[in-house]
């Protein structure tokens, strides 16, 4: 979610491999939907025959739309109506969005794709990688908090609200492009001005993890769940939430394959974590853990662990892959 000043005013989704299917209707120039083609030799006519042409018979053609589908990584961003931007607004947007990432991350034009998509009149956008493979870049968007604003700084630099001599709604020169024809007379960068001021003193809130409503609300479930005789497990947890990193999804999660409960758990990249207190000095307790979190890491989990007397803060910060910035 992208909040500022406390309210919401774009809702992103990060959609990882997403199939994503297009489809030709109908030639720009016709009025009816689908291509004419021969039902037996397969040929394609630029329109129904009329039912006196003497070389065609009408029975023997059918309309059809055409459809292929890519695949590729995208984001999916919902503008709030608090952001206050009308149909043409959100065009606008999206090519300033769209243009601000080629720049931020010195990627080609035709290897990033937008669309809008849903609703005629309140549209949503969608931007995908265009690219044969994934380039990464959505992704690390989505995961460090801190990219959204400067790719909406980006957006404005790119929009020159500063330049008292241009005039111009749009030029070659920012936010129009060959790729982007059919909308040349609705896109306006003035349209987008207020919403991108707005957006630039924004924060970015990664959602609570499956099944939460909030961040809150998922901390509040596994501050409810961990073992009431563990320290270490709730100064763990209080230090996450304190420092706004991603929280855990499970806690106290049984491994039935090791006969073994994480203290805590992350689904995504299927990470077991075990806060060790003071029991965990004695030798017997030492072996039964090796014993354990060796078998894990064979059957391809990833074991993170914390010992009380190592500083939390450093041990944290070894692995920001998983304790990922989420919550100003």
């Amino acid at each position: 979610m992208i909040k500022a000043d406390d309210e919401d005013l774009l809702r992103l989704r990060y959609i990882p491999a997403a199939r994503l299917i297009y489809i030709n209707e109908k030639w720009r120039s016709q009025k009816e939907e689908g291509f004419p083609i021969n039902k037996t030799s397969g040929y394609w006519k630029a329109g129904m025959p009329k039912p006196d042409d003497a070389n065609s018979n009408p029975e023997d053609f059918t309309r059809v739309k055409l459809m292929t589908t890519t695949t590729a990584d995208a984001i999916y961003i919902e503008p709030i109506e608090a952001l206050g931007l009308d149909r043409e607004g959100v065009v606008t947007l999206q090519y300033a969005l769209k243009r601000a990432i080629i720049n931020n991350y010195q990627v080609e034009q035709s290897e990033m794709g937008t669309v809008i998509i849903g609703d005629e009149e309140h549209p949503n956008i969608m931007i995908y990688e265009a690219a044969e493979g994934s380039l990464g870049i959505l992704s690390q968007i989505i995961n460090d908090i801190h990219s959204f604003t400067n790719i909406v700084n980006e957006a404005i630099k790119i929009c020159r609200y500063d330049d008292k001599n241009y005039k111009a709604p749009a030029s070659y020169d920012d936010l129009l492009s060959y790729y982007n024809q059919p909308d040349h007379q609705v896109i306006d960068r003035y349209k987008i001005k207020d919403a991108l001021q707005r957006l630039s003193r924004c924060k970015m809130e990664l959602e609570a993890g499956k099944g939460f409503t909030s961040y809150e609300a998922q901390y509040r479930y596994l501050l409810k769940n961990i073992d009431p005789d563990s320290s270490t497990e709730k100064q763990f947890l209080n230090y996450l939430y304190k420092n706004g990193l991603k929280l855990p999804d499970e806690a106290q999660k049984y491994i039935e394959d090791v006969y073994c409960k994480p203290d805590f758990y992350y689904e995504e990249t299927s990470t077991c974590i075990f806060c060790d207190g003071s029991p965990h000095d004695k030798d017997t307790v030492k072996e039964k853990d090796d014993r354990q979190r060796t078998q894990l890491m064979n059957l391809g989990y990833d074991v993170w662990r914390w010992y009380y007397r190592d500083n939390l803060k450093t041990t944290i910060n070894e692995r920001t892959d998983i304790f990922k910035k989420v919550k100003e």
